[in-house]
Formats: C-alpha cells, sequence, structure tokens
C-alpha cells in the first residue's frame, strides 16, 4: 500500500501553486486515492495565501528554506528529506508549481511508477507555449546536451517514480545540479509524452541568462563524458585545421571554452552544501 506524495519546489508561485493542488485533488479523485502535497517554499518574498480544503489532499506541508537556493537545488532537499524523515512506502510526484506541467497524466504517470518500481516515470515535453525563440533556444540546449553526453533530455521535473528510487537518485550530489539529468545518469527511466501547459498565473520570469544556466548545469552531469566526446571532437577538428579550414579552429576553441564553462558550473554549485542540504530547512 502507497502513500502518494506531490513535491512542489515554489519562489513566490502561490495564486499558481492553490490552483495547481486544486487540480491535483481532482486528478486524484478519478483514482479515488488520497494525496498528500509537499511545497519547498524557496525562501518566497510574498506570504502564502491559505489553502482550501480538499477531499482528497489529506496534508499540505510547507518546507521553509533558509535561503532562495533555485528549484533544482529545492528538488534535491525535498527528496532529501524524503529519504531522511521518511519510512513509508511512496509514490512520488514531482511537478513545477507554475501549472505548466500537464496534470491530466498524474493517473497514468502514478499507474505507470506503481507498475514499475524500478524505473523513474518522466514525462516528455512533446507541443510547448513558448514563443519562437525560446523554443529554438531550448532545442540548441537538448542538441548541446546531446553532443557533449550522448544523453537525449527532452523532459524537466516532472516525473513519478516509487520510493524504492529515492536511494538512487539521492546516491550521489548530481541531483543538486538537475534533476532530469540526475535521474538519467542514476536510474532507468520510463517515458510518456505529455504537452507543456500555459502557466496558470503570471508570466514567467525565466530570462535568457536563467535559460543559459540551466542548460550549464544540465550538462554539468555529464562532465567527464563531456571531455572525453570533447577530446574526440577536437583531434578530428585538427585534423581539418592542418589541411587548411580556418573555420574548424574556432570551433575548437568554442568546445574548449564550453568545457571550462562547466568547469566553472561545477564548482559554482558548491556541491558539498548538497550533504548538508537538510539544514537549509528553517521549519
Amino acid at each position: 500500500m502507497y502513500n502518494y506524495i506531490f513535491l512542489l519546489p515554489l519562489y513566490n508561485d502561490w495564486v499558481s501553486c492553490a490552483k495547481l493542488i486544486d487540480n491535483i485533488n481532482f486528478e486524484m479523485k478519478k483514482l479515488d486515492k488520497k494525496g498528500e502535497i509537499i511545497i519547498i517554499n524557496d525562501f518566497s518574498d510574498t506570504k502564502n495565501s491559505n489553502f482550501d480544503a480538499f477531499s482528497n489532499i489529506v496534508k499540505i506541508n510547507i518546507l521553509n528554506l533558509t535561503k532562495n537556493i533555485g528549484s533544482q537545488k529545492a528538488i534535491s532537499v525535498g527528496l532529501k528529506y524524503l529519504y531522511k524523515k521518511r519510512r513509508d512506502k511512496m509514490i512520488v510526484t514531482i511537478l513545477d508549481s507554475d501549472g505548466e506541467d500537464d496534470v491530466n497524466k498524474i493517473p497514468e504517470m502514478i499507474k505507470e511508477a506503481e507498475s514499475n518500481p524500478d524505473k523513474v516515470i518522466v514525462s516528455s515535453r512533446t507541443k510547448r507555449h513558448e514563443n519562437i525563440v525560446f523554443k529554438s533556444l531550448y532545442f540548441g540546449h537538448k542538441i548541446i546536451a546531446f553532443l557533449f553526453s550522448l544523453n537525449w533530455i527532452s523532459f524537466g521535473n516532472y516525473s513519478s517514480f516509487s520510493s524504492d528510487q529515492l536511494k538512487k537518485i539521492l546516491i550521489n550530489n548530481n541531483s543538486w545540479l538537475a534533476f532530469s539529468s540526475c535521474v538519467v545518469k542514476n536510474c532507468k527511466i520510463k517515458k510518456l509524452k505529455a504537452e507543456r501547459k500555459k502557466r496558470l498565473h503570471g508570466v514567467s520570469k525565466l530570462s535568457f541568462f536563467d535559460l543559459i544556466q540551466h542548460s550549464l548545469r544540465v550538462n554539468s552531469v555529464f562532465i567527464v563524458n563531456s571531455f572525453i566526446l570533447s577530446t574526440i571532437y577536437i583531434l578530428l577538428l585538427v585534423g581539418l585545421i592542418n589541411i587548411g579550414y580556418s573555420l574548424f579552429f574556432y570551433l575548437v576553441l568554442a568546445i574548449i571554452f564550453y568545457n571550462f564553462l562547466l568547469i566553472i558550473t561545477w564548482f559554482k554549485n558548491d556541491q558539498k552544501n548538497y550533504f548538508n542540504s537538510l539544514d537549509l530547512i528553517k521549519n
């Protein structure tokens, strides 16, 4: 018998979160199951409003963090909290609190997680609602991630899995960098397709700089792969440089610079803080 936990990283999106919980409650009614919400409040500078009573959501817990650390690290804190503090059998479902993850897929994802306790069920994004510039940049991010890791990462945080997977997810500090690439590296996965919805409230605050940082964090999980593949690419390009193609010289420089950025990202995110991350929970 499982307990059903929904883990929601949140920064200021209280209105969206309240609507999201209402939608989750509706999907749990379909399953005829009770669920529990855990919100990781990433040091929001706005206060949460009171939540309504829900028929199929029996409890809402808010883990208030002592400082803003970003959604990926907030998820990592939430997962470690479940691993250290809970001993019951759980199906854990992670969703972004803005409502862009398709809640209609919750019943299917939970059923798949129950049937596949050895896998993490992830939501592979199909249609998106961002502008053409963002879509192009995000596709470019996936191409770069594939070239330097040989993994096609077409999903984000939205996932469902048995609590048996928590130990695998947290076996190293990769979740401190990016949940999606951590799961690819540490676990078996099963992909389900789902549309990326519009936000339930407000507009996205994700900037071009934020997208670049996220891309570097995702790819830095595979930093060793990147070094090996980059060496192969450079050796191939050097051969072309020797026969007079100066363009390839700049490609070599770009590859070296990219790996330099990955190294900076790796050290900037200071994974040693991962091991004491539960200390970030204020109350």
